[in-house]
């Protein structure tokens, strides 16, 4: 690991991902939502995106981006709205499209573009996992939650109960799903077919907590894997998950972060932690 110092711009992030090659981090919290970073260096490029309703301001973001070369799309939750954003290294930053989501359903939770214009999202249904919403507007709900695996109260939704972070493949032609409160892998086609599913090693209660945790925070998906945080003891873990539902490496690290980003250009990964604000963390993955 080496850490890299940068100005202590980078106040609670809730998302990292990429945009060619330039880092970028979504700060909901901040005046500013996103700030622009150039790789392999880190070097700190402008921070850009406010908050509003104006066309060229944002309202609340799922934390799902779809990455492109020279920008990013996103989600406005409230509103429905696929916004498609161009940031260039000149500092040009500005929305190119802004399309609504074609259903009257609402509000659409994590969020996924995949391929062919179709979206997916958690289903309120309690039969069914997810809902497919094709660009027609035609929408299938799909996928059997795993019952009888955590205690199951009456009043409370299964898809509370089995939380999970979702992902996409870049192409969108699949999705990987990691529940947060049972060791359960799944991987589905862009169709709703469940194509893999892994089961782990049941582990005990970490920090203190009630239920054991097994995911908490949002993958990263490339083209050959997904990468996803867990924790053990007083370890922070990287997993390497293969798009066939099989876990290929583990990594510990010696610093706990709370967000990342894999680049297969240069084979690391770029991280930062809760609890320095002035230190972008790099790791080079075997």
């Amino acid at each position: 690991m080496d850490s890299i110092e940068v100005p202590p711009v980078l106040l609670s992030v809730t998302r990292m991902f990429l945009s060619g090659d330039r880092l970028v981090a979504y700060q909901e919290r901040n005046d500013t939502l996103f700030s622009f970073w150039k790789l392999p260096d880190c070097k700190f490029l402008y921070a850009a995106g406010v908050r509003g309703e104006g066309p060229n301001e944002f309202l609340m973001l799922d934390r799902n981006f779809q990455e492109k070369p020279n920008g990013f799309s996103s989600f406005e939750i409230q509103a429905n709205r696929i916004k498609e954003v161009e940031a260039l290294d000149d500092g040009t930053f500005r929305i190119t499209s802004c399309r609504s989501v074609n259903t009257d359903l609402q509000p659409l939770n994590r969020l996924l573009m995949l391929a062919d214009s179709s979206f997916c999202f958690v289903s309120d249904n309690e039969e069914y996992e997810f809902t497919l919403l094709k660009k027609d507007g035609i929408t299938h709900d799909f996928g059997n939650y795993p019952l009888r695996l955590l205690q199951e109260e009456a009043d409370t939704p299964h898809r509370f109960t089995y939380n999970k972070l979702t992902v996409a493949h870049p192409d969108g032609s699949r999705f990987a799903v990691f529940y947060a409160y049972v060791g359960l892998v799944r991987i589905y086609g862009a169709d709703g077919t469940l194509q893999a599913e892994s089961v782990l090693p049941e582990k005990k209660t970490v920090s203190g907590e009630e239920r054991t945790v097994y995911y908490r925070s949002f993958p990263y998906a490339t083209s050959r894997s997904v990468y996803v945080l867990t924790q053990e003891a007083d370890m922070t873990l990287l997993e390497q998950w293969s798009w066939k539902g099989e876990l290929e490496k583990r990594y510990v690290l010696p610093v706990a972060v709370s967000s990342f980003v894999v680049s297969e250009s240069n084979n690391r990964m770029y991280a930062v932690s809760p609890e320095r604000e002035d230190r972008i963390y790099t790791y080079r993955l075997d």
